[in-house]
C-alpha cells in the first residue's frame, strides 16, 4: 500500500503545515475559518487514499460544497 486508508493524525498536521494552514479552495486561513480538513478527490469507497495527489486541504464550508451533490 503506498497511501492510507484512514488518515493518520500526523499526516494531517503535516498536509496542513504544507499549505500554510490556508485553505485550497477559498485561500482563507485556519484563523478565519477553523481547522482544515482532508477532502481526497477519489472517495474511499472508490479506493482513494490519503495521499498528496488524492488530496486537498480545505476549510468545513469548501469540504460541504465538494459533497452537497451526492445526497
Amino acid at each position: 500500500m503506498n497511501g492510507f486508508k484512514v488518515c493518520p493524525k500526523w499526516l494531517k498536521e503535516a498536509y496542513r503545515k504544507a499549505v500554510k494552514f490556508t485553505c485550497q479552495e477559498c485561500n482563507k486561513n485556519e484563523s478565519e475559518v477553523g481547522i482544515l480538513t482532508i477532502h481526497r478527490l477519489i472517495r474511499g469507497n472508490k479506493g482513494g487514499l490519503y495521499v498528496p495527489n488524492n488530496c486537498k486541504i480545505v476549510c468545513n464550508s469548501c469540504h460541504k460544497k465538494f459533497h452537497q451533490k451526492e445526497f
